[in-house]
């Protein structure tokens, strides 16, 4: 989550800048640019928020005889995960050949579908996994993400000067799609985990 965290600051921080030079956009209206993303988050938000708990309880009768597991928390993100790199390649590219402004806009949305979905399954995952030390996990998660999110911004826009709109938008969406797979491997593999000596912390 921490890397998704960079890169929506990283966003936020040189949407301005794209809209401005590539379809210009004024001061007033640049901010518009953001409701894209915003509608993304918030039909995301209602979608999962709606299904999160009935999506968890069918799991759980379907596969462990009623037992609720922290892993049934994660399918909106394993499907909802591939929306990042999906709407980063369509934003990259249509705004590096400047197709019409929807189009950008439109990838943002894929990404702001794809951002709710990991922030609230890796949440409530993380509450659920590590429960009594929920908070202690929970204050974790904040200081990493926290530090991705102040890191990325800060090379965005030397990014995008070297690489380009299309080529600087498919690493970010490159390195997320290589992410996309770990959802998985914690939802098979997840109980083990936990369960194991190895990673068992005792107090």
């Amino acid at each position: 989550m921490a890397v998704v965290y960079g890169i929506l600051y990283l966003l936020f921080t040189t949407f301005t800048f794209v809209f401005e030079q590539n379809y210009g956009f004024s001061e007033s209206t640049v901010g518009l640019v953001y409701v894209g993303m915003g509608i993304g988050m918030l039909g995301g938000l209602a979608l999962l928020g709606a299904t999160s708990d009935r999506l968890m309880k069918r799991l759980a009768a379907k596969h462990s005889n009623g037992v609720l597991k922290p892993e049934y928390r994660l399918p909106p993100l394993m499907y909802g995960a591939p929306f990042i790199p999906a709407g980063l390649f369509i934003y990259g590219w249509t705004a590096q050949y400047n197709v019409q402004w929807a189009a950008p806009i439109f990838g943002t949305l894929l990404v702001g579908v794809g951002l709710i979905a990991a922030f609230m399954a890796v949440n409530t995952y993380l509450v659920d996994a590590f429960t009594l030390y929920a908070a202690s996990a929970m204050a974790a998660a904040t200081v990493l993400r926290s530090v991705f999110g102040a890191c990325f911004p800060l090379f965005g826009l030397q990014m995008y000067g070297a690489l380009g709109l299309g080529w600087g938008n498919s690493l970010l969406g490159f390195l997320s799609l290589a992410l996309c797979p770990i959802p998985w491997a914690f939802y098979y593999y997840g109980e083990r985990m936990r369960n194991s000596k190895r990673f068992k912390v005792e107090f």
